[in-house]
């Protein structure tokens, strides 16, 4: 089998090195436009990244972090609601023992904040270990990611695709030269190899911009990401072990212009910021996700929001399905099928998740923020997000009758809704005003 992985960012790399450890025989080859720049903001990622990194590359973690010098992450402070909150990665709003049958969080006084041993140690209280998430320094993680495709055999191409030959559905070559029986399209935004129909989440997820730039990182390197809510958006700070961190405020064109976003921080930063960096983007998802020979990962497939994270973890998962269904075959061309159907129900729940951050927010009455708790109509009723939604608003964080909600397409399990609903949404009086109001 020859795959032929089209870019050589994050989700270019990562696709070629999955297919080589899943499939061994596999002939891969990347080719890059040595002209086209990686977005390189670098990286924040969830709490099951570093196991699906090792389940899909098979790699040596500590050659791993002595190489890429990640910062250990065990949660998200968000400035979001009217009291700060942790959304952390162990467990607190998730089942306990057979004789506990409410979960540690239900006698929480709101959000979690200094309870669970991950919220501690994001506020200077204890030690951990891995968890399972990271801080990682884009341009380290790529050539990290680069020396091990090397060793592996892959191949590198230099070049821009300038034509693609298709006969139907299929894609016969690539600039009338390179042929191969798969192309996985990691070519960003531009997605250069599909023609399928983009769905865009511009309805729910308003914000299409990001100004992003670094600051020294202080004396102590904090083992969280902070996402602080803007007045027409939200930004987020991401320490690196590099020295720096990462800064971005997250906004909309429609609420706010590049040059009032950057006013904006250089008031709060209470600096002078020259050197930064505008990213637009789109969020949404292709409408069929492999289609003949070619599969989009990554940007060229779709993108929900930064918040939350999520992208290495799309990619990854989506890689996974892809190496299982070509490793073991699909005969009768099911599988593909209801991979499409997966991975659309998969960043639509995301989709969902990140709205419900938005729509319940209420610590600035800006008009942004007022227009977003108009868009809780928006959850789609028919959807995991809305039916935990509904299930919290009547019965707190309470855990009987909930397993339907840890299928696949859900990543976040039920944890991860009740830590954002109890967060935004932390009293009784608070549940009966938004119970009402969906009414």
């Amino acid at each position: 089998m020859n795959a032929t992985v089209v870019g050589a960012g994050s989700a270019g790399l990562l696709s070629a090195l999955t297919l080589k450890n899943k499939i061994p025989n596999c002939i891969v080859t990347v080719i890059r436009d040595p002209n086209e720049p990686v977005i390189g903001v670098g990286e924040a990622t969830v709490g099951s990244f570093m196991n699906m990194l090792n389940m899909s590359l098979g790699l040596n973690m500590d050659d791993f972090m002595e190489n890429v010098n990640p910062v250990i992450k065990y949660g998200v402070l968000y400035e979001f609601g009217k009291n700060d909150f942790h959304y952390t990665f162990d467990t607190a709003f998730d089942f306990q023992s057979n004789d506990n049958p409410l979960p540690q969080g239900f006698d929480f006084e709101g959000g979690n904040y200094g309870y669970t041993e991950y919220s501690k140690i994001m506020m200077d209280k204890g030690k951990g270990d891995y968890s399972g998430a990271l801080h990682i320094d884009n341009k380290l993680f790529l050539e990290y990611l680069k020396n091990l495709a090397i060793e592996k055999h892959i191949i590198f191409i230099d070049d821009k695709i300038e034509s693609v030959q298709r006969e139907n559905n299929t894609v016969i070559s690539l600039n009338y030269k390179y042929y191969a029986d798969y192309f996985i399209d990691c070519s960003g935004f531009k997605s250069v190899l599909s023609n399928e129909k983009f769905i865009s989440y511009s309805d729910s997820l308003v914000n299409d911009r990001a100004i992003f730039f670094r600051t020294k990182t202080k004396k102590k390197i904090k083992p969280y990401s902070h996402a602080i809510t803007m007045n027409s958006g939200w930004l987020w700070v991401v320490d690196h072990s590099q020295g720096y961190s990462g800064n971005g405020y997250v906004f909309s064109s429609k609420y706010i212009t590049d040059k009032e976003a950057l006013k904006e921080l250089e008031v709060k930063y209470k600096m002078k910021i020259k050197d930064y960096k505008t990213i637009p983007f789109k969020t949404g998802r292709k409408e069929k996700h492999w289609v003949g020979n070619v599969i989009t990962i990554g940007n060229a497939d779709g993108f929900v929001e930064p918040l939350e994270a999520t992208s290495l973890m799309v990619i990854l998962r989506s890689i996974q399905l892809t190496s299982l269904i070509l490793a073991y075959g699909d005969k009768k061309g099911d599988l593909i099928i209801r991979y499409n159907k997966f991975i659309n129900e998969y960043y639509d729940t995301i989709r969902d998740f990140i709205l419900i951050h938005m729509c319940f927010n209420d610590r600035l009455d800006s008009i942004y923020w007022k227009d977003y708790q108009k868009r809780v109509d928006k959850l789609p009723k028919d959807g995991i997000g809305y039916d935990i939604l509904d299930y919290y608003l009547k019965n707190d964080t309470h855990i009987l009758f909930t397993n339907k909600y840890y299928e696949d397409i859900n990543p976040f399990g039920l944890d991860g809704w009740f830590q954002m609903y109890r967060g935004l949404i932390p009293t009784e009086t608070d549940r009966k005003k938004i119970l009402k109001r969906l009414k």
